[in-house]
């Protein structure tokens, strides 16, 4: 327990710089993402229309930004390779654009998504592929028995950062 204690503290020690960017929507994100992780029944992996995916925040961060600038720049450079399969599995994105994790959403009642990891990502995807490219993406989907709370507390959270 001590030594958990210990490494959140090293955490937060590096993370220090980041704490003065930090708001009220970013306060509402990560509770959103708690609940998601403390809520879920369980999450499986599916392949979705890459426009049927919507973002939770915006990039509006000078490091977000410019990450997500050379994501569209590699993307740009594979378009016609990538064109020919119209598929991302997570392997294949994960080739093109490495990241800790892959990308995960929580599904909407109009079978729209909302992506709450993965949103540089999503944007690099979006700005390079169009809706009549017909890309699909493979996404870890999360489950619950009741959705709609979570789903409130995400749209809440777009609102904040304009998305709607």
């Amino acid at each position: 327990m001590l030594e958990t204690i210990r490494k959140f503290i090293r955490y937060l020690l590096k993370k220090r710089t980041e704490f003065k960017d930090l708001n009220k929507k970013d306060a509402l994100l990560a509770k959103a993402v708690l609940d998601i992780h403390r809520k879920r029944t369980h999450s499986s992996f599916v392949q979705i229309p890459l426009f049927s995916i919507q973002q939770i925040h915006v990039i509006d961060r000078e490091n977000a930004i410019a990450e997500t600038q050379k994501r569209i720049q590699i993307l740009q450079a594979a378009r016609h390779e990538l064109m020919q399969d119209k598929i991302f599995t997570r392997e294949r994105l994960a080739s093109y654009l490495p990241s800790v994790s892959g990308i995960k959403v929580v599904k909407q009642p109009d079978n729209q998504y909302i992506a709450y990891e993965g949103n540089g990502r999503l944007v690099a995807l979006q700005s390079v592929f169009s809706a009549t490219d017909q890309i699909y993406v493979e996404v870890e989907e999360y489950h619950f028995k009741n959705p709609q709370k979570i789903l409130r507390r995400m749209n809440r959270v777009r609102r904040l950062n304009g998305l709607t």
